[in-house]
């Protein structure tokens, strides 16, 4: 008996194309088996450390200002998290300052009194490894990012000074 007849079948019953649609269904389930019931391996950092940013947002408009308010989400459209990326706990305004070019054709830092600085300070949950921070798991922050935030009432630019 020959292994493999004139018809191209495996002891005369099963096609070898039949065969290899078989072995490939039966291996993409294994590795879907494998995908979905395997432990992902996440950052050895801690998993739900509270993270505290400032950011310092420069020569906003007085009505924007007063529209952000402690107590607000904090969100960035541009590097979205789903949501909100922490809470706002803490507003210091600030006088702000702009560079005005003088009649003698000299520059003098002149008190913007059409607006202010707010130095605003973000808690958050997200992980702490080898000294990178990541919010919500997924939103990565650095010192010195320049990012645009909005709350519910707000959009605004700033700049991080600080994170802890």
């Amino acid at each position: 008996m020959k292994i493999i007849d004139n018809n191209g079948r495996v002891f005369g019953k099963v096609s070898i194309i039949d065969g290899l649609v078989v072995l490939v269904v039966i291996v993409m389930a294994f590795a879907l088996h494998a995908k979905n019931n395997t432990l992902s391996v996440t950052s050895t950092g801690d998993s739900g450390s509270t993270i505290t940013f400032t950011a310092l947002a420069e020569n906003l408009d007085l009505q924007v200002a007063d529209a952000v308010a402690v107590g607000d989400k904090m969100y960035d459209k541009d590097h979205s998290t789903g949501g909100a990326i922490g809470k706002i706990t803490r507003i210091e305004r600030q006088d702000a300052t702009k560079t005005e070019k003088l009649k003698d054709g000299t520059y003098a830092c002149l008190t913007n009194a059409d607006g202010c600085n707010l130095l605003i300070t973000v808690e958050c949950t997200g992980t702490v490894t080898d000294g990178r921070y990541s919010i919500n798991r997924v939103y990565e922050l650095g010192v010195n990012a320049n990012r645009s935030f909005y709350t519910p009432y707000a959009a605004f630019n700033a700049i991080v000074t600080e994170i802890h």
